[in-house]
């Protein structure tokens, strides 16, 4: 049963619901939508993927998320990312590095469209590596569609607004879902943090994908190994016992090179998951 808080929400985003025949307005009321990003919402609109929008209900250094609603009435996430130079700053090295991206575009509408359509393969790969992550749909220009969590356009909280209840069982899933996404999607994160975790009635989705990497980038230990402290970091202070991150990504490097299943829902290799391979017991 929605709080009270939860429906003064509910009715501020209901006030700001735009369907097709008036999206026109939205460039009156939210400067994330300039004629090119127009454009991409009525080809999204076109092709049946997203029937109305309503008012944005989270914002980040490069792109706004909307609330919007499907054609079959689900609830939908569209991240709309900017298309301002500046609000790229400092992301070279996720492109260099990375061997599916051979350049940086210079114009900062092609750059928008890039960085959308990279976190919309990233999310699509560590999904089909079975991380929990709230399912890709379909991306156009600078505009990708996904998943919403959350409940009638009330987003899920993030990890460092709402601990989980129980910080160990926590901290394994997050460990799980790194090993997951390293081996069997073959992806580095690079940005993970309880920032960008959510957590939804205590299921834990990673979400902002649009830093990760090919797990061949030649920083692979770096990144790998920033993540894991970060995460450390936060699972401290709430109590739980960690792994030490050197153990940790020393056994991620190892165990990639072997072959892998998933099991359950559990990804084994040589019939052991990581917990076990680590004799880590709590």
């Amino acid at each position: 049963m929605p709080n009270d808080e939860t429906r003064i929400e509910r009715d501020r985003i209901e006030k700001r619901r735009f369907r097709i025949k008036d999206i026109d307005q939205l460039k009156l009321v939210d400067d994330v939508f300039n004629e090119y990003t127009l454009k991409a919402l009525y080809e999204l609109m076109n092709r049946r993927i997203v029937l109305e929008v309503y008012g944005p209900i989270a914002q980040g250094k490069e792109a706004k998320v909307i609330w919007g609603k499907d054609y079959d009435g689900r609830d939908i996430a569209l991240k709309v990312y900017y298309t301002l130079a500046n609000r790229f700053i400092n992301r070279d090295p996720y492109i260099m590095g990375d061997r599916r991206f051979t350049r940086k575009p210079s114009n900062p509408f092609k750059f928008a469209s890039m960085w959308c359509r990279k976190e919309f393969r990233n999310m699509k790969r560590a999904y089909d590596a079975m991380v929990t992550v709230p399912k890709p749909i379909a991306f156009y220009s600078n505009i990708l569609v996904m998943e919403f969590i959350g409940d009638e356009g009330v987003p899920a909280p993030t990890l460092k607004d709402a601990p989980p209840e129980d910080a160990q069982a926590a901290y394994i899933d997050v460990v799980l879902n790194v090993e997951k996404a390293f081996i069997a999607g073959r992806l580095i994160h690079a940005d993970l943090s309880e920032y960008n975790i959510l957590n939804w009635n205590n299921k834990l989705f990673i979400i902002d994908w649009g830093s990760a990497v090919d797990a061949s980038h030649p920083n692979l230990v770096e990144l790998l190994t920033r993540d894991i402290r970060t995460i450390n970091r936060f699972f401290d202070r709430l109590g739980a016992l960690t792994i030490d991150e050197g153990e940790l990504v020393n056994a991620l490097i190892r165990r990639s090179r072997g072959r892998y299943e998933f099991i359950d829902g559990r990804l084994m290799i040589d019939g052991e998951d990581l917990l076990s391979y680590l004799k880590f017991n709590v």
